[in-house]
């Protein structure tokens, strides 16, 4: 399904909807007053095969929020459902989570605008608004809560106009009575260290964000040198200056599910299956630092974040005053990793 530059048509049905979504909003408000467990998420893939669904599917309860993998962009700066996953599966997952009062969110990525990337858009106020408006125009149509914005290949010079894409969207998505959430580059000082950090500025994109999703993982990723995934001590780094400019009650913290191997001939990104099959998993050690599994391999070394080391971040999530986590990505994590999150979300 192909979403158009939109503009978005006020019809009956939809009206119904927004009246619907804000009747929930507020009696979700009046919950909180009553309420405070803490907020779990995750974002959920659908070309997996089902195993990604099927795991959120199983641990339904300790999901607030589920963000799905719905949307690509087109190289005319419009919007549809990716590819290759049947309409079914969207449909499927939605009437899942409404079921069990989880949130969904639609996931969309920058890949797709072709050669120009994000440049496309970002560069011309009228196709930024056209392409802000089918990001809306899906959201309608799939009734869903909102919109999760995965942009990550901005240039350092494209941050004022990204945030404008950001005020912008937002705008038009509370308009309809939907959410916008985001997931941000890690960064520990301002402006950032590279470039796609660079190019996101948290005081202004936190202004008009509903949830902001701070993306502290890959801290050592395959494109680099071994090294944890995410050492609490880093993540401390980058969520204590995330606060200083962005409200509390809007930050998740990003939790990673999976691992690295940097073996030759390349580095790979692993989940737990994968890590448990390599040659003496079941002895494998830990960082004396991180605390993930490290295990070593014939010219590297497989590090993991698994529950051991994963936990603490849930009580350094509560101390913090987060809103709560978000893990990237549901069904490649340590199956131990529900024994431990499962009663969090119940403080």
């Amino acid at each position: 399904m192909r979403f158009g530059d939109g503009r978005v048509r006020h019809e009956t049905g939809d009206l119904q909807d927004g009246l619907r979504i804000l009747i929930v909003m507020l009696a979700g408000l009046a919950f909180l007053v009553f309420a405070s467990h803490s907020k779990f998420g995750a974002w959920v893939l659908l070309d997996d095969g089902g195993r990604s669904e099927a795991r959120f599917e199983q641990h339904a309860d300790c999901f607030d929020s589920v963000s799905g993998q719905f949307y690509s962009c087109t190289k005319d700066g419009l919007v549809e459902h990716v590819r290759g996953i049947k309409e079914e599966t969207y449909k499927n997952l939605i009437g899942f989570a409404r079921k069990h009062h989880v949130d969904v969110f639609g996931l969309v990525g920058d890949g797709g605008l072709g050669a120009a990337g994000v440049e496309y858009f970002l560069s011309d106020p009228v196709r930024m608004g056209l392409h802000a408006d089918a990001l809306v125009n899906a959201a309608v149509a799939d009734r869903i809560a909102g919109i999760d914005l995965d942009y990550e290949s901005m240039k350092a010079e494209d941050k004022d106009n990204y945030s404008l894409f950001v005020e912008t969207l937002a705008e038009k998505l509370h308009r309809r009575h939907k959410l916008l959430t985001i997931a941000l580059c890690a960064k520990d000082t301002e402006p950032g260290d590279w470039s796609g950090s660079q190019s996101m500025d948290y005081v202004r994109i936190g202004k008009v964000v509903d949830r902001a999703r701070i993306m502290t993982y890959d801290q050592h990723e395959e494109g680099g040198p071994a090294g944890p995934v995410a050492d609490i001590a880093w993540v401390k780094l980058v969520m204590n200056h995330a606060l200083t400019l962005i409200p509390k009650e809007k930050l998740e913290l990003g939790i990673p599910g999976y691992g690295y191997n940097w073996s030759p001939p390349k580095a790979s990104g692993i989940d737990w299956t994968k890590f448990s099959a390599l040659p003496g998993a079941d002895k494998a050690g830990r960082d004396p630092a991180s605390n993930e599994l490290l295990l070593p391999t014939t010219g590297g070394a497989a590090w993991f974040c698994d529950s051991v080391s994963e936990s603490p971040k849930l009580d350094l999530a509560t101390s913090l005053g987060l809103r709560g986590v978000y893990m990237w990505v549901s069904g490649s994590e340590d199956p131990k990793w529900w024994d431990v999150v499962k009663p969090w979300t119940r403080n």
